[in-house]
C-alpha cells in the first residue's frame, strides 16, 4: 500500500507550490505561468515582491496598522518636495556664507556657522525640556507643526541674501540664525511625534509589528527619495536662477509639501486616547441614544489638528464647553473656601475636581450680577495616582463641562450650584465607566493606552482631613 503526502504552501508573494512525499521521494511543483502574458506577470510579480521586500516592513500588511500604505504615500511625496525645496535654500545659504564674495573670508563663514550651531544647540536643550513630554500624547499636532517649522526655515535660508543686497548684513546674519532656531524646533518636534507615529504602525489591530524593522524600512525609503530629489534638483536648480523662478519655485514646493503632510496627518488613525480623542469618544458616547462608543476612524474624522490643549467641545455643533486642566495645584486655584462636601465626595478616587474661582460667584459679593465666562475646570490629583485616575478624572471633567453648559450656560455659579453639577457628572461618570470602557476595547482602540497628562503634576494632594465642631453641643455645655 503506497502512502502519498501532498503539501501546498504559499509564499510573501502569491505564488504556490505543491509538494508530494512517495516512498520517500519528494516532487515539487510550482504553480507554472501558463502564456508569455503569464510569463510577464511571473516577472512583474518577482520585482514588485522585491520591492516590498525592500521598502516595506516583514509580515506586510498583516504587521502594520492600516493607515500605514496611505501615510507612507503621502509622506514619500511630501519628502520628494522638501528635497528640492531643500536646495533651492542650500544654494542661499552659500550665497550667505559668502561665495561668489571676492571679499568674504573662510573666518566670516566659520564664525557664522559657530553662531547658527549655538542657536541651534540651545534651542535643541531648551525645547525638549518643554515639548518633550507633550510630543507623545499630541502626535499629530506636532508632526505637522515641524513641516511648517521646516519650511520656515527653508524660506528664510533662502531669502537671506536678499539682505545682504539691501546692505543689511546684520538682518541676514538674524535670519540665519533664526533658521537654525526653526531648524532645532523642527528636529524636536519631527522626532518624537515620528517616534510616537512609528509606534502606532507597529501595533496593528491584531498581534504586534517590529519596530526596528519598520524603522530600518523607513529609513531606506527616505534615503531613496532624497537620493532622487538630489539628482532631480541638480538637473533643474541650474536653471532656476532668476528672483521669480527662485522665490515661485519655492512657495509652490513649500505649498505643496504642506498641503501633503496635512492629508497625510489627517488620515492618521490613532488608538491611543489622549484629552482631545477622550472627549471626543465620551461626549459621543453620551449623545448617543444606545450609549454607541465611536471606532477611532470616526474620531479622526472630527479631531481637530491644532487645539487648545484641554479644550472640550460639543461634537455636534463644535461649541465651546469649557477648558480643563489637569495637574493643578489645589492652593493654587483657590481664592476663597470650597464646600466641605467636596472633599467626601471624592473620598475614594486619586483626585479632586473643582471650578476655577473666576467662573464662580464671588462669597464676598453675594449680590454679583451672574456675567460670563469661559468655563474653566481643575484636575488636583492626589499623591499614588495612575493613568487610570487620569482617564477617569478627564471623563468626569468633560461631563462637568457638559451638564454645567446645559444648566447655567456659561454664567458664573455659586458654590452650591457649582458642587450640585459636579456630583451630579461624578455620578453619571461613575454610572457609566465601566460600560464605556469595555466598549472601547471592543471597537478598536488601545486598552490601557492613557495619554492624557504633559509634564508632571504643578502639585499633589498628600492628606485630606476634616474637622467639625459641634456648636449646639458647646451652646448647651455653656
Amino acid at each position: 500500500m503506497l502512502h502519498t503526502t501532498v503539501v501546498k504552501e504559499r509564499d510573501s508573494s502569491g505564488r504556490s507550490t505543491e509538494i508530494q512525499v512517495n516512498e520517500g521521494r519528494v516532487s515539487k511543483t510550482p504553480t507554472p505561468p501558463s502564456s508569455t502574458l503569464g510569463m510577464r506577470y511571473e516577472g512583474w510579480l518577482y520585482f514588485t515582491d522585491l520591492l516590498t521586500r525592500v521598502f516595506l516592513p516583514v509580515g506586510y500588511p498583516h504587521s502594520v496598522s492600516p493607515d500605514y500604505l496611505q501615510y507612507q504615500i503621502l509622506n514619500a511625496l511630501q519628502a520628494f518636495c522638501n528635497s528640492l525645496a531643500g536646495m533651492l535654500s542650500s544654494r542661499a545659504v552659500l550665497q550667505g556664507f559668502g561665495v561668489g564674495d571676492p571679499t568674504a573670508t573662510p573666518t566670516r563663514a566659520l564664525l557664522l556657522t559657530v553662531l547658527q550651531d549655538v542657536f541651534s544647540r540651545l534651542t535643541t536643550i531648551l525645547s525638549a525640556h518643554f515639548l518633550g513630554s507633550s510630543l507623545y500624547p499630541e502626535a499629530k499636532t506636532y508632526r505637522l507643526l515641524a513641516d511648517i517649522l521646516n519650511d520656515t526655515s527653508v524660506i528664510l535660508d533662502t531669502i537671506s541674501p536678499l539682505f545682504a543686497s539691501f546692505s543689511l548684513p546684520s538682518l541676514r546674519v538674524g535670519s540665519l540664525c533664526l533658521s537654525a532656531v526653526f531648524r532645532s524646533l523642527c528636529g524636536i518636534s519631527a522626532g518624537g511625534s515620528k517616534a510616537a507615529i512609528t509606534m502606532h504602525f507597529a501595533t496593528p489591530v491584531n498581534g504586534k509589528g517590529d519596530v526596528g524593522d519598520l524603522n530600518a524600512k523607513d529609513a531606506s525609503k527616505e534615503t531613496v527619495l532624497a537620493l532622487f530629489g538630489m539628482l532631480l534638483g541638480a538637473i533643474i536648480v541650474p536653471y532656476i536662477t532668476t528672483p521669480w523662478t527662485t522665490y515661485g519655485g519655492l512657495f509652490t514646493l513649500v505649498a505643496l509639501h504642506l498641503g501633503i503632510n496635512y492629508f497625510g496627518v489627517r488620515g492618521l488613525v490613532l488608538r491611543s486616547l489622549n484629552r482631545q480623542r477622550l472627549t471626543i469618544a465620551w461626549m459621543m458616547y453620551r449623545k448617543s441614544k444606545q450609549y454607541l462608543v465611536p471606532t477611532p476612524s470616526e474620531v479622526a474624522d472630527r479631531e481637530r489638528i491644532f487645539e487648545r490643549p484641554g479644550t472640550i467641545r460639543d461634537v455636534h455643533t463644535n461649541e465651546l464647553l469649557g477648558h480643563c486642566t489637569i495637574g493643578s495645584s489645589l492652593s493654587g486655584i483657590l481664592r476663597d473656601p470650597i464646600p466641605s462636601e467636596l472633599l467626601g465626595l471624592f473620598q475614594q478616587e486619586q483626585y479632586l475636581i473643582w471650578f476655577d474661582q473666576q467662573c464662580l460667584l464671588r462669597q464676598s459679593y453675594a449680590a454679583e450680577t451672574p456675567n460670563t465666562c469661559e468655563r474653566r475646570i481643575h484636575i488636583c490629583l492626589k499623591e499614588g495616582h495612575t493613568p487610570k485616575d487620569h482617564f477617569m478624572a478627564w471623563i468626569h471633567a468633560a461631563e462637568v463641562c457638559r451638564i454645567g453648559f446645559q444648566i447655567r450656560g456659561s454664567a458664573k455659579l455659586d458654590n452650591v450650584a457649582a458642587l450640585g453639577v459636579v456630583r451630579d457628572a461624578y455620578n453619571a461618570a461613575t454610572s457609566h465607566i465601566a460600560d464605556f470602557t469595555t466598549k472601547l476595547e471592543s471597537v478598536g482602540w488601545s486598552p490601557g493606552d492613557y495619554a492624557l497628562m504633559t509634564g508632571s503634576p504643578n502639585a499633589v494632594v498628600t492628606y485630606v482631613a476634616s474637622a467639625a465642631t459641634d456648636v449646639q453641643e458647646d451652646k448647651k455645655s455653656q
